[in-house]
């Protein structure tokens, strides 16, 4: 019996472990990021992951530096053949990776090479992809570069948002990662190499990336609003306080950039191209609303301006 060990954070690689129990290939270990101070009061969070493995009884390992010379020495000694990464949040160096002797294999979250990166399911929807996907690879020591195994291409819809994709990606993932698996401990996973380039990188989101550009086409803005939904949200700045966009659209009309026009129950500002029609928001320390409370609840003027 193969030595696999499981290396994963989030809930998306939650759920591609419970497809691995369901096709009897559970790891003999958890790898997973240690627990972090989360929310407004500081508690300590166990990673997604941890929840789950804890749920199963399965033993878990949260080292602070997986490439360490500690980690390396005790991966070693577990002596594993395929290490399965999903959603970890470590890149893994050439030590760590010349360990299983099958060799290591991950999940990403487009078709690569395009989107290589830690978002990509965010910016396959704010640059306006139509269809993203899932790959398999072998890992390498380059970001995402690793020869392909297995692809699945997904449409995406005109109004999803990145939360929802996630969640049809990762039931994607669950179909391939057990047979991707397989065919590894068979000897028979294809190897297709990936040129060196891809049309578009997926970095890390920043604040700098959720801030809202009012020169910007209305369609550009819907797609990062959409992109950015439900976590962490866009955002631009209204009666000097943050105000997070949840959920918008881009209509034809036109008005100064960033201008809110009222029509009626409906919210819309001036962008460089087209008004974008807000429909959800989040005032700065208040709770998510529908537009008609926003305009209620703060006596939203024609004119006014967001920044």
């Amino acid at each position: 019996m193969a030595r696999i060990i499981f290396m994963g954070t989030s809930d998306f690689a939650c759920m591609t472990l419970a497809a691995l129990e369901g096709a009897n290939l559970l790891p003999e270990l958890i790898i997973t990021r240690p627990d972090s101070i989360a929310g407004r009061k500081g508690k300590l969070s166990m990673p997604p992951v941890k929840e789950w493995a804890l749920a199963k009884g399965l033993p878990i390992w949260q080292p602070k530096n997986i490439n360490s010379q500690d980690s390396v020495e005790k991966l070693k000694n577990l002596a594993p053949d395929l290490l399965v990464v999903v959603a970890y949040g470590q890149i893994l160096g050439k030590r760590i990776l010349s360990i299983p002797s099958l060799g290591a294999i991950n999940v990403h979250a487009s078709l690569l090479p395009d989107l290589r990166g830690a978002a990509p399911v965010e910016w396959a929807i704010m640059l306006g992809y139509t269809e993203t996907g899932v790959t398999t690879m072998f890992m390498d020591e380059g970001l995402d570069t690793g020869d392909i195994i297995l692809q699945q291409a997904v449409p995406i819809a005109p109004e999803e948002n990145s939360g929802q994709l996630r969640e049809r990606l990762a039931v994607i993932a669950q179909q391939l990662l057990p047979e991707t698996i397989d065919l590894v401990l068979q000897g028979r996973a294809p190897r297709r190499p990936q040129p060196d380039t891809c049309r578009h990188y997926a970095p890390i989101i920043d604040k700098t990336v959720e801030r809202l550009d009012w020169s910007l086409p209305a369609v550009n803005l819907a797609n990062k609003v959409r992109g950015l939904a439900p976590v962490p949200g866009s955002y631009c700045e209204f009666r000097g306080r943050r105000l997070k966009i949840y959920k918008a659209v881009a209509v034809p009309g036109s008005a100064p950039q960033g201008e809110i026009v009222l029509e009626g129950r409906r919210l819309l500002a001036g962008t460089g191209e087209g008004l974008l029609e807000i429909l959800e928001v989040q005032p700065a320390g208040k709770k998510i609303s529908s537009v008609a409370d926003f305009i209620n609840g703060y006596r939203i003027q024609q004119g006014e301006v967001l920044l």
